[in-house]
């Protein structure tokens, strides 16, 4: 225990993966560890503290999610579907949202000739490139792996990856066209946030502005 010691005292700064090995052995919580991540490196740590973190939200999230007028859904950190409100179901066309809403913002045909208008230039590029980055600080994922796979397969989808889609994080604060299954076309204004406790997770908030007559 001397080495842990001397990291307490402040007498010598681990490694990352050190680190990361003791909060393991001492049972820390993924809050706790970023703190001390925090404190040490300056920094939020870029590996989770153990493979269930960012998969699941405390419950309380659903009264969150719930209380919103807007549409309102939330997502684990490889964007499986957690929680949603009736807003959010109502905009597609079946009254169902799918299991795993970047997979069908990618690669579904509702997706791309039908909700999300403009999909090509507007929704593809910052879509696959936002889940080429999750994807890179995953690389071990089978969900995202398996999504990975049908993209190489897809044409269309393979066609915007080709294209050198860059880097993109989030798509917090952007405007963009969509269809809504029962209030016509209009315009999306999405909002992004992730839950302290759960790194990776986010919450996303989507306000819809019916289009002008001039704009439709």
């Amino acid at each position: 225990m001397g080495t842990y010691h001397r990291i307490e005292a402040g007498t010598r700064i681990p490694s990352r993966e050190y680190l990361l090995h003791l909060a393991q052995v001492l049972r820390l919580s993924q809050s706790d560890y970023v703190a001390v991540h925090l404190e040490m490196f300056g920094a939020e740590p870029t590996t989770s503290l153990n493979d269930s973190a960012g998969m699941d939200v405390p419950a309380v999230w659903q009264r969150v999610v719930q209380a919103q007028s807007e549409m309102a859904y939330m997502t684990n950190r490889r964007y499986e579907l957690l929680l949603h409100n009736e807003a959010f179901a109502a905009m597609f066309p079946s009254g169902t949202p799918p299991q795993h809403p970047m997979e069908w913002m990618i690669l579904d045909d509702e997706a791309r000739d039908y909700c999300l208008v403009n999909w090509e230039a507007e929704w593809a590029p910052r879509a696959i490139a936002q889940f080429q980055m999750a994807l890179a600080a995953q690389p071990d994922d089978p969900v995202l792996n398996r999504i990975h796979q049908r993209i190489q397969q897809d044409k269309r989808a393979r066609k915007i990856c080709d294209a050198h889609v860059g880097t993109y994080l989030h798509p917090d604060g952007e405007r963009r066209p969509l269809r809504h299954a029962l209030r016509g076309l209009g315009w999306a204004t999405m909002t992004a946030a992730q839950p302290l406790s759960a790194p990776g997770a986010r919450l996303m908030l989507v306000m819809f502005d019916p289009a002008s007559t001039d704009s439709a």
